[in-house]
């Protein structure tokens, strides 16, 4: 939904973005997992889009082509260079593993992968909720694992224990929906309570007490909603105006009044239009 001299803006915000060790910026300026699969599943699209162009035998006249080609290169060496072993946490080990998936560099097997996950997952069990250790958890599991059975299975005995209520974050909601809609189970009411988080500027808030809507609650929120099924058409216009209002010099902003740019945001803001453009 963006033009060529929007998506342009995007990709050089995305060079901007990165740094000469292949790795994405967070805040502080370091290279960071988290950012880098923001970074990277961007740059992934990019390159889609633009290999999309080139079997319609569109003329492209910018050099976008080669820059997503190096801005991937270098993205790749840094993730070799990183070990599963040695990554704190378990929100950072998902993201090496998709990252590791996505571009083709993964060493270790898909075993190791799995047990090592859930020893992570197990770990972190009193530092992040479970719905939303869940969600991760069973996303990536499900991009890089062939036994998509056996996960069902597993998801269907962990929703059983997760509870969202109107005091619950977006986002878990948001997760909780994801994970019915994957294990082909009735979630009318969680997706009702997530349709209740959506504001009058068109994004969704944080919590059900906040009057200002934010990036990545609306994105997270649309793509649950999106893929569980709902009709967005009634959100759609005034969804699309709080996403272009927060469109500044190729990134997107979070949307709550912090006008500091970074890649998760510019995620979060293509993600909401790529659910609104189906």
């Amino acid at each position: 939904m963006l033009d060529e001299q929007g998506r342009e803006e995007v990709h050089q915000f995305l060079v901007s973005q990165q740094n000469p060790d292949g790795g994405f910026q967070d805040r502080g300026g370091r290279s960071d997992l988290y950012y880098s699969l923001f970074g990277g599943l961007i740059l992934m699209a990019c390159e889609s889009e633009e290999k999309r162009k080139g079997k319609g035998k569109r003329k492209i006249e910018t050099t976008l082509p080669e820059l997503v080609e190096g801005a991937i290169l270098k993205l790749k060496q840094f993730i070799v260079g990183q070990s599963n072993s040695e990554v704190p946490g378990f929100i950072e080990k998902c993201c090496l593993v998709l990252l590791q998936k996505e571009l083709k560099t993964g060493r270790t097997s898909r075993i190791k992968v799995f047990f090592s996950l859930g020893k992570s997952f197990w770990k972190e069990r009193h530092s992040i909720n479970l719905s939303y250790r869940s969600f991760v958890l069973f996303l990536t599991l499900d991009a890089v694992l062939p036994f998509s059975q056996f996960l069902k299975t597993g998801a269907k005995n962990l929703l059983k224990r997760t509870n969202v209520d109107e005091q619950s974050p977006c986002s878990e909601v948001a997760a909780k929906v994801f994970l019915q809609k994957m294990t082909n189970q009735c979630g009318s009411r969680e997706q009702d309570l997530l349709k209740s988080f959506v504001c009058k500027t068109g994004g969704f808030k944080a919590f059900a007490h906040l009057k200002s809507a934010d990036m990545l609650s609306t994105a997270v929120a649309l793509f649950a909603l999106n893929y569980a099924g709902c009709d967005l058409r009634l959100l759609k216009p005034a969804g699309l105006d709080f996403i272009q209002s927060n469109f500044s010099d190729g990134a997107f902003l979070s949307g709550d009044g912090d006008l500091t740019a970074d890649v998760e945001y510019t995620f979060y803001g293509l993600l909401a239009l790529g659910v609104l453009a189906d």
